[in-house]
């Protein structure tokens, strides 16, 4: 049975089979797999879990230590943190059940749903939850953000209440943010009375998942970074990857494309057309984690924040996820703060240090969470230069180019990251795909 291979397979050793020197060095020689997947975030955890529990033989290469993407929980100073906060937004008893059975009942219920600042006061539900409260003039049905909105709450309401936020997040006007992504913000990422969270952060289900393939019998690598996906006469012949010790060559005809679509695309040989891998202006994030000397700063697991003088859009506390992760007598915050990649941008520009103080003195005044900002000690600012493609209609050519063309090579297949659970299912669905082609050929 496969297992978790930390380093990447077996010892460089000349008596292990499987190896073959070549000039001084050891190669190992070409493998035969059902299926690679590429990434071991959600969705590649997700496809390969699926492949592997249906018998497949699966590899899941990932070029960093770890499994997870951005779903990793740290540990720093006493305290447990996600990078960023991860709501698994589970919609039915089925995937309640998964994540139960998955995670080994280490799985608790957070009653505490998304709020936000309205007036200066934390208000239960997200920006995209409020409604008018009197008849509002509906605004005219458009493919924006701003259109899909305003014809269903009123142009005014959607000026007042969501345009703040939702701008603040992506950096761009409302009238250019794709209506489909406002809807999706709205429908798919809501929880109104709350979310099931791994006792352990967000971390532990990915880990759980890691060693669920395993005992299916597929392998998880790690600190392997795929380098080619070899193409021929239009169809996936299979993919080279290095890892610490040696490079894997591996016949496959079946890949998982787990990661985003444009790095995806430029492993392919022959390259990709230029048309395939435009250029795609990014939006970064700033993470800011501060560690607070009192027992909590507020009551809830997520705060959506609009206000313009405020360097953070949400704010999350750990130890309202879930006990486990904050010492007893102090609390941290995690605050995100959205930007651009560039000296010019205002957050981005500032040092770690200077970020810290900002971020600390905007949860003093204005909004009233701590009383100095002396109670507040940086623990660490995770910086994400490229966290995902601005939502800008004007570029969505250039988004999905990527993704389009991978799609027209026999063999790959898209499991596009998303919220944890969606991207979970998206690659359950990239499994399905590959399943249903092998037993089509047999």
């Amino acid at each position: 049975m496969a297992s978790i291979t930390q380093g990447g397979g077996p010892p460089a050793s000349p008596d292990v089979p499987g190896w073959l020197p070549i000039r001084g060095t050891k190669l190992r020689r070409m493998e035969r797999v059902d299926a690679v997947v590429l990434g071991a975030g959600p969705s590649g955890l997700g496809a390969g879990l699926a492949l592997a529990r249906e018998g497949a033989k699966v590899v899941v290469l990932e070029a960093s230590q770890t499994v997870g993407g951005l779903c990793v929980t740290r540990r720093s100073n006493g305290f447990a943190y996600d990078v960023g906060g991860h709501i698994p937004f589970v919609r039915d008893d089925a995937r309640r059940s998964w994540l139960g059975e998955v995670l080994d009942g280490e799985l608790h219920w957070v009653d505490r749903p998304v709020s936000c600042i309205v007036d200066g006061a934390i208000t239960p539900g997200r920006y995209l939850d409020r409604r008018p409260t009197a008849q509002q003039t509906l605004g005219a049905h458009d493919e924006t953000a701003f259109g899909e909105l305003g014809s269903r709450f009123g142009a005014t309401f959607v000026d007042d209440a969501m345009r703040p936020y939702l701008e603040k997040i992506d950096g761009v006007p409302l009238e250019k943010i794709p209506g489909t992504r406002a809807i999706k913000l709205m429908v798919d990422q809501a929880a109104p009375d709350g979310f099931w969270f791994p006792n352990e952060g967000i971390g532990q289900l990915m880990d759980a998942m890691a060693h669920a393939i395993t005992a299916a019998g597929g392998e998880v690598a790690t600190a392997h970074r795929a380098q080619a996906i070899n193409v021929s006469s239009g169809r996936v012949m299979g993919i080279t990857a290095d890892g610490p010790r040696h490079r894997r060559d591996v016949a496959t005809e079946s890949i998982v494309v787990g990661i985003p679509a444009g790095p995806a695309a430029r492993l392919v040989q022959p390259a990709a057309p230029p048309f395939a891998t435009p250029e795609v202006a990014m939006r970064a994030v700033c993470i800011v984690y501060l560690g607070i000397d009192q027992r909590s700063v507020t009551d809830q697991a997520w705060i959506q924040v609009d206000h313009p003088d405020v360097p953070f859009s949400r704010a999350f506390e750990p130890r309202n996820w879930s006990e486990r992760l904050s010492p007893r007598e102090e609390t941290m915050l995690g605050l995100e703060c959205y930007c651009q990649a560039d000296g010019d941008d205002p957050i981005w520009s500032l040092d770690d240090d200077a970020l810290g103080q900002a971020c600390a003195a905007a949860a003093a005044d204005p909004l009233g969470w701590i009383a100095h900002v002396e109670l507040a000690s940086l623990i660490e600012v995770v910086r994400m230069p490229r966290a995902y493609p601005v939502p800008d209609l004007d570029q969505l050519p250039e988004i999905s180019a990527a993704g389009q063309w991978l799609s027209q090579i026999d063999g790959v297949h898209l499991a596009p990251g998303a919220a944890v659970i969606e991207a979970i299912e998206a690659g359950e669905r990239a499994a399905e795909r590959v399943i249903g082609a092998g037993r089509a050929g047999a």
